[in-house]
């Protein structure tokens, strides 16, 4: 029997040990300091969404280029350099009227070299070109032919018709501009998941700090409640109540210690940083008397937050779209013109010699006759889609100020009660201190003690809670309006620098 015992509290000490040294291990005390600026400028560099931000920029970028590059001269060079054919053709024989096969073979190469030009007021296509082929047929006699185009100007002009080029101008720049206020405005939503985990990390460890703590007292207690009630100093049931907290402070103990764990884990892959056991979270203060007015937020967010930025494209597209609508539903009307000089001849040389004009003109035009109204439905369809696409813009523009009114409320409200839980929390800590001596002295009991107790622990936990909805608010702000309103000025990224990575 008293073997058993012994056995049972070694493996009681060395259970407790083991939590101990985990604790250590995640918390101790010679841990350094994290601050939630650093752990903001982590995820922003090493973030998993960090590097996928990086990535949408830099598509956007590349396509605003290639489209840039759409206005300036074009130079292709198309080359057809071998193409042998020997098979039987159908032809026709006129001496004998009939139909029949022959054979044929042939090499055939051809080259063309084109410089093109857009002109995007007009919608008008105009080119420069150089073209050289050289034919052999085989057969009884061997035929070599050269055909050689040196030059040849022309022009695609479409007349009263859809110019696409021009309708993407209008938005390609806005596009462009919008990338750089979304990547901002990425990274602001990396800060509030950021802080979500930084402070539900200090949460955590506050937990297993109160825990340990409370663990110790509770063992503490139970050790002078046996000896007190020896001497008949207090009932069984306040020692068997006390026997209890201190079961049930070990178990708060490794519960606090499993979910700190995890906290740490899932910060961990989320700044992709492996050795954050051993960095303990450094709470923040307040920005000093901060208070941010919602008429200069407004005036920030109408200047920089991209989904209005987005809404101005939304409208330039649906007046896009219907101007397609009703110009492609009209006729279609074109001229193609084109002067240049050509020659063939047997020998290279002489198919560079004497060169004939050759010019081209040429006028398209179709339209539909009879469509049973599918083109009126058409048109319908586009300018109703339009008056959607206004009341969607509009929808977006109100959530978006309503969002903004709430946010900056919360935000300047929040302050008190960061102060308000800061206090309490003091009091609360120097209320248990009191009550903890007091009931050693008997002078009160065991229910005023933990009603104390979980006081503290309570007013600890409000107080981390109230200080992360502080500064979850202010990011939110900035997020809306891109404007960092502590050091008064304009969120900005050096855009070349994320290019090189």
């Amino acid at each position: 029997m008293l073997l058993n015992k012994i056995t049972n509290q070694f493996k009681f000490i060395l259970k407790i040990c083991c939590c101990l040294i985990c604790i250590n291990s995640i918390q101790g005390q010679q841990l350094k300091k994290i601050s939630l600026e650093e752990t903001l400028q982590l995820a922003n560099k090493n973030s998993l969404e960090a590097f996928k931000a990086k990535r949408e920029y830099a598509i956007n970028y590349w396509r605003y280029k290639s489209f840039k590059a759409k206005f300036l001269p074009r130079l292709d060079l198309k080359l057809q350099p071998f193409n042998y054919n020997r098979s039987l053709v159908k032809r026709y024989n006129p001496t004998n009227n009939i139909d029949e096969y022959r054979q044929e073979q042939s090499l055939n190469l051809f080259s063309e070299l084109s410089l093109s030009q857009n002109i995007m007021a007009t919608g008008t296509k105009v080119f420069i070109n150089s073209t050289f082929n050289r034919l052999v047929n085989y057969g009884s006699n061997t035929i070599e032919n050269y055909s050689t185009t040196p030059i040849r100007v022309g022009l695609i002009q479409p007349l009263m018709a859809f110019n696409e080029l021009k309708w993407a101008n209008k938005t390609a720049l806005l596009e462009y501009e919008k990338a750089k206020k979304e990547f901002i405005f990425n990274q602001q939503k990396i800060n509030i998941e950021a802080i979500s985990l930084f402070f539900t990390w200090a949460l955590n460890s506050a937990k297993v700090t109160i825990a340990i703590e409370t663990k110790a007292n509770a063992e503490k207690l139970f050790k002078i409640a046996e000896k007190r009630y020896v001497i008949g100093a207090i009932e069984k049931d306040d020692l068997l109540n006390l026997e209890l907290e201190s079961f049930t402070s070990e178990t708060n103990l490794s519960k606090a210690t499993q979910e700190l764990e995890i906290i740490v884990s899932d910060l961990k892959l989320f700044l992709n940083k492996e050795n954050l056991s051993e960095f303990a979270p450094d709470l923040p203060i307040l920005i000093s008397k901060l208070k941010i007015s919602l008429s200069e937020a407004e005036k920030y967010m109408n200047q920089n937050n991209p989904d209005l930025l987005n809404t101005i494209i939304e409208k330039i597209n649906a007046e896009r779209d219907l101007d397609e609508v009703v110009k492609g539903n009209r006729f279609k009307l074109s001229i193609n013109a084109s002067y240049g000089l050509n020659q063939q001849s047997n020998t290279f040389s002489d198919a560079y010699r004497n060169f004939l004009d050759q010019q081209i003109v040429g006028i398209s035009f179709s339209m539909p006759i009879l469509d049973w109204g599918e083109r009126k439905g058409n048109i319908k369809i586009a300018k109703m889609t339009k008056e959607l696409t206004d009341i969607k813009i509009q929808q977006t523009v109100n959530d978006v100020k309503r969002q903004l009114i709430l946010k900056v409320k919360n935000f300047n409200l929040q302050e008190e009660q960061v102060v308000v839980s800061l206090r309490a929390k003091e009091i609360s800590s120097d209320s248990y201190q009191i009550t903890e001596k007091r009931f050693l002295s008997g002078k009160v009991d065991l229910l005023r003690l933990l009603s104390s107790r979980k006081a503290w622990q309570t007013a600890t936990e409000q107080y981390i809670q109230n200080l992360q909805l502080y500064w979850t608010y202010y990011y939110e702000v900035q997020q809306l309006t891109l404007y960092n309103f502590s050091e008064r000025k304009t969120l900005k990224v050096s855009f070349e620098s994320l290019l090189e990575n």
